[in-house]
């Protein structure tokens, strides 16, 4: 007999499978997605930024290149210890901070700039994140998301896998994750406000 898992259960195993492996040997792929995301949303220096679901750090050290005052969150703690590496090795003053994406200990407002490369986009309630993304940034600061798009090469994998492997009921496959769901991917930059 099979019972359906809890959304925190399911957050349990995700982090146990991005622990697992070396990430950081494949994350090199998306390095240059941190940079246009930064360009993408017009960052300034001395601002206030965000990197939700930061990974190894790409969004956050790039934003700290830019002089901003950063804060990267992740749940991973082996992730974070690599960004952590990283922003030394550069001498890049970047927070990194052990924390859910669906539930950021920030308080209201306090971000001039909230951000995400391939990383909220796999969150189990994209609700739940989308609000926790718009609390946390200030009244006209800018959300800004790079994702993987269900046309392209990693959004048609996801589909793949979708059509074998569903996603247990309650949680929400990433862009193209599933045959019949549809997304929208943000084009530019969303003005909270």
């Amino acid at each position: 007999m099979t019972t359906a898992l809890s959304l925190e259960e399911v957050k349990t195993r995700q982090q146990k499978t991005w622990s697992s492996g070396d990430y950081g040997k494949i994350a090199w792929i998306t390095v240059p997605l941190a940079d246009a995301l930064c360009e993408a949303v017009d960052l300034q220096a001395g601002s206030a930024v965000l990197d939700v679901a930061t990974g190894t750090g790409h969004v956050a050290l790039a934003a700290a290149r830019r002089f901003c005052a950063v804060t990267g969150i992740d749940y991973v703690p082996a992730l974070l210890q690599e960004a952590r590496a990283r922003a030394d090795a550069e001498n890049l003053q970047v927070e990194f901070r052990e924390a859910d994406a669906e539930d950021l200990p920030c308080a209201d407002s306090s971000f001039d700039y909230v951000l995400s490369a391939i990383g909220v986009m796999f969150t189990a309630d994209h609700q739940r994140a989308a609000n926790e993304l718009l609390r946390v940034c200030r009244s006209g600061g800018v959300i800004g998301l790079a994702n993987w798009t269900p046309a392209g090469f990693v959004g048609q994998l996801l589909k793949l896998v979708g059509r074998h492997v569903p996603p247990p009921p309650g949680v929400q496959p990433p862009p193209g994750g599933g045959p019949s769901r549809g997304y929208a991917n943000c084009s530019g930059p969303a003005r909270p406000g």
